[in-house]
């Protein structure tokens, strides 16, 4: 597996329970390893071997823009 760590952001993140939604969205996303989940920071650090567009697409349909770091 050719891991690699990227950090993200996310724009809309509130409560905890976003928190648990941000997690959903992207543990069904193939290749992610590990979610890292930032509310303060607004981001999230994903280690994983999909494409970082994948995972930005997962983001948002869950109702979160998202971009690289």
């Amino acid at each position: 597996m050719n891991s690699k760590t990227s950090t993200l952001t996310v724009e809309g993140m509130t409560c905890p329970s976003c928190i648990a939604h941000v997690n959903r969205a992207l543990r069904d996303v193939a290749g992610v390893e590990t979610i890292d989940v930032r509310l303060r920071e607004g981001t999230v650090v994903v280690k994983h071997d999909a494409e970082v567009e994948l995972l930005i697409e997962a983001l948002r349909e869950a109702g979160y823009a998202s971009a690289p770091k």
